[in-house]
């Protein structure tokens, strides 16, 4: 997958970039990268798997940012 580009948007918002041997990047609905990583999990290598993945992306998210 190393040459390939793909790119998937999720109706919650989030949408995400699968680049490389194992860069993601995912981003608001605005457009802002909120999170990118150079190694992410094996399984995460299809659309589909994205998709799945931003599924759960906003409790993630909050689950990161949240303070109490």
């Amino acid at each position: 997958m190393s040459n390939k580009i793909l790119f998937v948007k999720h109706p919650n918002g989030f949408s995400g970039k699968l680049y490389g041997e194992s860069s993601m990047s995912i981003y608001d609905k605005d457009g802002k990268e909120v999170l990118h990583t150079g190694f992410r999990n094996a399984s995460i290598d299809s659309e589909k798997a994205l998709y799945e993945h931003l599924e759960s992306f906003p409790e993630f998210l909050e689950m990161l940012t949240n303070r109490d």
